[in-house]
């Protein structure tokens, strides 16, 4: 059994939201942001699959759908937050 094609895994799925490289730019305009947090909070949508072989599967993404129906969809939240800071050594030098 796998998880619906328009899902990622939900590791996949975290991981992507995670990604940042924490700059933002736009070269015509001259502007340069550096984020040092982020909170993103978002609607999603889940497949949980229960494999004899392979275990518990999570799929996640955003909501695939907005049709109304007689019964709506349940969407769960998703809540990350990341801070960049910085590693530092015992002796307390940056890495």
């Amino acid at each position: 059994m796998e998880i619906d094609e328009a899902m990622l895994e939900m590791g996949g799925f975290v991981s992507q939201m995670v990604d940042l490289d924490g700059i933002l730019f736009d070269l015509e305009e001259k502007v340069l942001v550096q984020l040092e947090k982020a909170d993103l909070e978002i609607p999603i949508q889940l497949e949980i699959l229960n494999t004899n072989d392979e275990g518990l599967k999570i799929g996640c993404s955003p909501p695939l759908y907005y049709v109304e129906t007689t019964v709506l969809p349940v969407f769960h939240q998703l809540k990350v937050n990341i801070e960049i800071t910085e590693n530092k050594a015992s002796h307390g030098d940056s890495l």
